[in-house]
């Protein structure tokens, strides 16, 4: 799809630049000024309409209480164009980065992505701001700037090539963003959100995350190839260069005629603390960055974050203490958070609803609030309402255990992630083996080439190659974890029928369990390879018999990993009966096989898990050609 006259840009692109590089270096009245009111932006990348059109009537709770914007820059498909064909790991994470020209491509851009793709995912934004539109709601666009853009386009135009943002550590190709010094790239970048808000006139807020997953600043100190860009920019500081990036899209939004707020994400762009402050002082009118008294930006959330593949855990505890100071400061912009996983997976609708509905009685019942035991008197308030007088007790105390379980992890483990580990590196449904090299290509079909890596071998043989880095769990932590998440689970089931909320709690014992299940693979696989690096010279050589001395426990590592197999097959067992009776709808799969990628499971999960299970049967005795088994 194309704008600004494609069919003549050839003929009259030369005068266009010029004219729109001239307009970009006069000084012009800021699209947007100091907003005031309280704003709740809604981040939830759902593609359906039906479950779009059910969150819109879910927030309707929050109208009395601020001005409501929810995210529609959602992909309405993958960007697979933008994936090598040989595969790439780290494409993977942004190939479902919303950025504008996915929807509203310049002319000189548009050749160089599918047409079909750019009218999908603009046909997507336009029917979800007709749905907001008569909602009486605003519509919000969250996405990743400056993205990087095809190397095509910069052959085709060099003078727009900014930064080297791809991570070589997690790359198989080069990746570049285009330079925000250069006035072609602030008149293009101008351009195409004058196109978007022309046509969206409902949006009125843009956020975005730079310097991660596809989007970088020249010269940033956090790029992962190091500080690069052209040299012509060297010299500017990097509050400079986001001040031009802002400065563009405003000069966009004045030319469409509509008012633009503005989010710089500071929690998840990477920036040194030189540069935050570098930024916060370039700040145009009307753009924000840090969280301060003029005004006040919060991000709240479930578990969906740090829980993903596993969706439906609301952790109360954690969360009222979110919810504490929402109502201080008016002007406040309050990012409600219900995705996960590069916009691969969305929180519920039950879980969306109870999240929504909590936030909007913080601010109905301020009053109870108050006084130092404030949040747990909520708790228990809220425990008598979502349980019976028989079970509101147990209630309470299961979401005290869910807590303590989840703080005890963030002390002992924090870097196991159910995503990274889990997921990215398939724990949870690659087969446990001594010897990886044995397996044959048409085992490790279904799992390895959805392995995070870019090398092959080190897929194969490594797990806990974690993203290009290696990681170790402490041990007997994750097993402690484990037990406790469990108790939880089993508290939240003890509620009696009467129990308002009983279905919901009982659906999260659920989540809970699987949550569990992902954990116990990743402690039982980091086990496992601990023992394979002790013994990497012995497994590493031909296979061979043992000898025939007499031993009670043959080599030192064989009952231990016997052990680890034997734990990891029953856990593997335990996942499988949870999925079949009724967990599979707690987890995020893609939809096809097609969409299922490093970040995202495949739709058969059980029947990988079985696969897995039959696999390491096959090979449980592999161990015995490498070491000594006992001779009694």
């Amino acid at each position: 799809m194309k704008f600004c006259c494609a069919e003549r840009w050839p003929a009259l692109g030369w005068l266009s630049m010029f004219w729109g590089c001239l307009f970009l270096t006069q000084p012009t009245k800021a699209a947007s000024t100091a907003d005031t009111g309280r704003v709740f932006v809604i981040n939830a990348p759902l593609k359906d309409l039906a479950g779009f059109r059910k969150l819109v009537r879910q927030l309707e709770v929050l109208k009395p209480y601020g001005k409501i914007q929810v995210n529609v820059s959602t992909l309405a498909d993958k960007s697979f164009h933008e994936i090598p064909e040989k595969g790439s790991a780290w494409h993977e994470y942004a190939s479902a980065n919303p950025t504008p020209f996915k929807f509203f491509p310049d002319a000189r851009l548009a050749p160089f992505i599918p047409a079909e793709f750019v009218k999908k995912n603009r046909q997507l934004l336009l029917e979800k701001t007709k749905i907001l539109r008569e909602a009486g709601m605003e519509a919000s666009f969250l996405g990743y700037e400056p993205n990087f853009m095809p190397a095509a386009f910069f052959e085709a135009y060099p003078a727009f090539l900014g930064a080297r943002v791809d991570h070589p550590r997690r790359s198989t190709q080069m990746e570049f963003a285009p330079c925000v010094h250069q006035k072609e790239t602030r008149e293009l970048l101008a351009g195409m959100m004058t196109e978007m808000l022309r046509q969206a006139p409902e949006i009125t807020s843009f956020s975005f995350k730079t310097n991660d997953a596809g989007a970088g600043i020249c010269w940033s100190d956090w790029l992962y190839t190091g500080a690069n860009g052209p040299a012509q920019c060297k010299h500017m500081s990097t509050g400079e260069r986001v001040r031009q990036l802002l400065e563009a899209y405003q000069e966009g939004a004045a030319r469409a005629g509509r008012k633009l707020s503005i989010y710089l994400d500071e929690s998840n762009s990477n920036f040194s603390e030189a540069e935050r402050a570098s930024i916060e002082a370039e700040l145009p009118a009307g753009c924000y960055f840090k969280s301060n008294n003029r005004r006040a930006v919060v991000n709240v959330g479930g578990t969906l974050g740090s829980l993903y593949p596993v969706t439906g855990v609301l952790n109360p505890v954690a969360f009222l203490n979110q919810l504490q100071t929402l109502p201080r400061n008016e002007n406040k912009t309050i990012f409600i958070t219900l995705r996960a996983a590069y916009d691969r997976g969305a929180e519920r609708a039950d879980m969306s609803e109870m999240i929504i509905n909590l936030v909007a009685r913080r601010f109905r019942d301020t009053a109870s609030w108050q006084g130092a035991d404030g949040e747990m008197a909520e708790l228990k308030k809220l425990c008598r309402e979502w349980g019976s007088p028989q079970s509101a007790e147990t209630l309470t105390n299961a979401c005290v255990a869910l807590q303590d379980a989840f703080s005890y992890k963030s002390a002992t483990f924090p870097a196991v992630h159910s995503l990274y580990w889990g997921v990215t590196v398939r724990l949870m449904t690659r087969p446990l083996v001594v010897a990886p090299q044995l397996l044959t290509p048409a085992e490790e079909a279904y799992f390895l080439p959805y392995v995070f890596n870019v090398s092959q071998e080190e897929a194969r043989m490594d797990y806990t190659d974690i993203h290009g880095g290696r990681f170790t769990v402490p041990p007997n932590v994750v097993a402690n974890y484990v037990s406790r998440i469990q108790r939880a689970a089993t508290l939240f089931d003890q509620l009696d029928a009467q129990a308002p909320q009983k279905d919901f709690f009982a659906r999260m014992a659920t989540s809970l369990r699987i949550h569990a299940s992902i954990i116990r693979s990743c402690g039982n696989f980091a086990a496992a390879q601990a023992i394979r690096d002790r013994n990497a010279e012995a497994l590493a050589g031909p296979a061979h018999l043992p000898d025939k001395a007499s031993s009670w426990t043959g080599h030192p590592d064989f009952i231990t990993f016997n052990n680890i197999m034997r734990d990891e097959l029953d856990n593997t067992n335990a996942m499988i009966r949870l999925l079949e009776n009724g967990g599979a709808q707690q987890v995020i799969v893609a939809d096809k096989p097609l969409y299922e990628d490093r970040f995202l499971l495949g739709p058969d999960l059980a029947a990988q898990l079985k696969q897995k299970r039959k696999i390491m049967m096959r090979h449980w005795q592999d161990i015995e050609k490498y070491l000594a088994s006992p001779l009694k």
